[in-house]
């Protein structure tokens, strides 16, 4: 997915503004302490939905109104803002075009714009970056829980105390369960799996649940106080209807029970009276129609719901055939020469136009159909769950209307209201003493039908080879970081390299295996070997997601102070350079010539330039690579200049 942060804007209250400029690829910014440098990824932070602002408190704080993040998200530019903590915090998501100039962004833009609170504004932007996973929990019982924006930023920022760390990898990690959550969505941000996996998973885990259920009752045979009153139930009311006397439903189980044990006598002067059954059996023929109507509209809707899924599907398939066959014929050209003559084919290059328009549209016909085409599983599997709640009661109450005209409208054994009186409480005695003694109904046609559905479901899950997915994951990053650890600054002793990144065990921890023994981040000694392995695993994250096709990561990555452990702060104001040794300056200069290598690497080998910002106090004029690392530079706060 193609992603990027296209600056990062303050406004006042006067409208006055501030702004970084940013581009698509390595942007710096550099300068001295207190300057505002490492306020930027808290602004980064506050804009995608943090529930608390971090933004250090001053002049930034002071100054600041409005906080603008205007992105790009694939084909358009979203504006995303927010006001200050002080003002209430809410937000904008607005679209606009992917060509859209950042300088209309005023206070006036936003003027008669819709604003949104925080959750919605987190939905807006999940949305437009394909983040469609609304719930993740395979337990029915426990309430559900969506994929989150703010686990992606987990992956995305490494803050000036994180960069050089040997306790902590990742932002937020602190909190048990951030980290649970963050480690547990990572093949959903990795875009291995969607919601209709989580859907199969639990519905699954709601199959189990319910033969373990069977099984239970089966071994117990049937002696469940629930399925005792749903069998003696019905047999009391057909009894009482006969008599036409009132029956008051709602007793325990006990007190049913009991009732059945002491019915009231037939009376001899309603001996033509069949009013009471009459009307029993026009109430649930009533029911019975009442169920098999909204039985017609699930199952109507289940119908619209896997047509749209499937069209969808059908018709996102069918233009990313389309554009994978424009794709083939490559970059076009604004005029063709014709090589015998030189003269400008100007048809050639009016076809070419036409394809790049054709093309243009089929990116947009894709980014609104994959939104669309996969946001359905969690509702289909939600309305057959239903569908099975009334379909076993359109069974019960059909059962009690064809026993009714069996035994006491149509019955040519039982005539006289006498007879059909004492077979109900025949009935009801001999179910009574069954329900007692557990001779109750076997369940195991359920049983058998259950097991049937649940092995076609483990089938189901099992082709989404999750766990393959996770292991080919975990080989790319660990053969990445060592890649790049060829030449960053790791100490002797720890050659030749073999770190490994814990992603199936889902410790997610760096360690070098020296040995067959794990050396772990935190034994490791120096502060080189800290930063070099940050750096290493959070670049491979930004290849590794960059090579996803369906991954709704943004890729964005923010490093702060990534030399802090070579220099003092001040150590590149005039007077201090003195202070820079040879070894730390190549150290140095190795370290950002791996970053930009990498990050322009990853733009080749995918056709998708990742963005990375990385704040330093260092100006690049002491490194070999001076003249990139100055190309590069989007702000020099140095001399008075400050982002406030």
């Amino acid at each position: 997915m193609k992603s990027y942060l296209k600056a990062i804007m303050m406004f006042n209250k006067s409208g006055e503004l501030r702004r970084v400029p940013l581009q698509p690829g390595v942007n710096i910014v550099t300068g001295e302490s207190k300057t505002g440098k490492s306020a930027l990824v808290e602004i980064i932070d506050y804009c995608l939905c943090s529930s608390r602002s971090t933004i250090p408190k001053g002049k930034i704080t002071d100054f600041s109104y409005l906080y603008v993040m205007p992105m790009l998200i694939n084909q358009n530019t979203y504006v995303v803002a927010r006001y200050n903590w002080e003002s209430g915090g809410k937000m904008y998501v607005l679209k606009e075009s992917p060509d859209f100039p950042i300088d209309n962004i005023t206070l006036e833009y936003f003027e008669d714009k819709p604003i949104l609170s925080v959750k919605d504004a987190q939905y807006e932007i999940e949305s437009a970056l394909g983040l469609y996973v609304t719930n993740i929990v395979t337990d029915s019982e426990k309430q559900g829980k969506k994929a989150s924006l703010r686990n992606m930023v987990s992956y995305l920022f490494q803050h000036q105390n994180l960069m050089a760390s040997k306790f902590a990898l990742f932002y937020r990690f602190s909190d048990y369960y951030k980290r649970k959550d963050i480690i547990e969505q990572f093949p959903v941000f990795a875009g291995m799996i969607g919601q209709q996996y989580y859907s199969d998973l639990i519905r699954l885990n709601n199959l189990k649940a319910q033969l373990k259920k069977k099984q239970k009752t089966q071994k117990a045979n049937e002696k469940s106080s629930t399925y005792i009153k749903e069998n003696l139930e019905p047999l009391l009311k057909d009894y009482y209807a006969l008599l036409d006397v009132p029956f008051n439903s709602n007793i325990t189980i006990q007190k049913m029970l009991k009732l059945a044990s002491n019915l009231p006598e037939f009376d001899e002067t309603q001996l033509f009276n069949e009013n009471g059954i009459a009307e029993r059996y026009r109430q649930l023929n009533n029911e019975l129609d009442g169920l098999r109507d909204q039985e017609r509209d699930v199952l109507l809707r289940i119908d619209n719901l896997d047509d749209v899924n499937q069209n969808g599907n059908n018709f996102t398939g069918m233009l990313q055939e389309l554009k994978d066959q424009t794709s083939i014929s490559g970059n076009f050209e604004k005029e063709y020469s014709c090589p015998l003559c030189g003269g400008i084919c100007e048809e050639i290059s009016e076809d070419d136009a036409t394809l790049i328009e054709a093309y243009v549209w089929l990116d947009k016909e894709l980014e609104i159909t994959r939104k669309f085409t996969n946001d359905f599983s969690e509702d289909i599997r939600k309305l057959k769950d239903a569908h099975g709640v009334i379909e076993n009661r359109i069974k019960d109450v059909w059962q009690q209307i064809k026993n009714i005209e069996r035994k006491f409208i149509n019955s040519k054994e039982l005539v006289s209201k006498r007879e059909k009186v004492n077979y109900a409480k025949a009935r009801i005695v001999l179910y009574s003493e069954m329900a007692n003694s557990g001779l109750l109904d076997s369940v195991d046609e359920d049983i058998a039908d259950l097991k049937t559905k649940i092995s076609q479901l483990e089938v189901k899950i099992n082709g989404f080879d999750l766990d393959n997915k996770k292991a080919k994951a975990q080989t790319f990053l660990s053969y990445n970081m060592n890649r790049l650890s060829l030449t960053l600054d790791f100490e002797e002793e720890y050659r030749p390299l073999n770190l490994n990144f814990g992603l199936m065990d889902e410790t997610f921890d760096v360690y070098q295996l020296q040995k067959n023994d794990k050396i772990h981040l935190y034994e490791m000694g120096s502060g080189a070997n800290w930063v070099s392995c940050h750096i290493a695993l959070f670049l491979s994250f930004l290849r590794y997601f960059a090579t996803q096709e369906q991954s709704p990561m943004p890729l964005t990555m923010f490093f702060d102070q990534p030399s802090q452990v070579y220099f003092p702060q001040g150590a590149f104001e005039k007077n201090d350079r003195n202070e820079l040794s040879d070894s730390d300056l190549k150290a140095v200069n190795q370290m950002y010539k791996t970053i930009f290598e990498e990050i322009n690497s990853i733009g080749e080998d995918t056709g998708i330039i990742p963005q990375i910002l990385i704040v330093d106090h260092v100006d690049g004029q002491d490194l070999e690579i001076k003249d990139e690392f100055a190309s590069y530079v989007r702000g020099d706060w140095r001399n008075g200049k400050a982002l406030i």
